[in-house]
This record gives C-alpha cells, structure tokens and sequence, in this order.
C-alpha cells in the first residue's frame, strides 16, 4: 500500500499511519518543508515529494500523478487524497 496525501490537512489525518513508517508515502509539492521532509526522512520513512502542488479536486493531476506513483511502486495500491469537484 501507498499512501498519497496532496494537502496538508490530509497529510495531517494519515500521519499516525505514515509516522509507522510501514508504507510508503508520496505528497503533493506544498504539503511539507523542506525541514519536515528531512525529519521524516530520517526517521526511515519512505517519503517521496512531487516538485509542484496538486489540487485534490484535479482529475488530471491526480492521473499524472498515479501514474508516477505506480511507475516506482508496480501492482501496489495507492491510498488517494481525493476531494470531488461538487
């Protein structure tokens, strides 16, 4: 399992799941600092930062994105922040 948090918000309800360390976790460009992102790091948490923010509501970011994710992560399932367009 891969969890894919894009906000700070979601990334904040997973993080007693991601602070396990048990799966890995990719996050969206604006969700953590650079100071949060070595702390984590360093606790030996599989983390991986997109370069650019993704808006949880934009289907074709997300697409790109998953796709990404699954390219380092083949066959596993990805656990989505996901917000629909209402």
């Amino acid at each position: 399992m891969v969890i894919f948090a894009v906000t700070r918000k979601g990334y904040l309800e997973l993080e007693p799941i991601i602070k396990s360390a048990l799966y890995p976790v990719w996050v969206g460009g604006d969700v953590l600092n650079e100071q949060e992102l070595d702390s984590l790091r360093s606790s030996n948490i599989d983390l991986t930062n997109f370069s650019y923010t993704i808006a949880p509501c934009d289907d074709r970011a997300l697409d790109e994105a998953l796709i990404t994710i699954a390219e380092h992560h083949p066959n596993e399932r990805v656990w989505l922040e996901y917000l629909p367009k209402i």
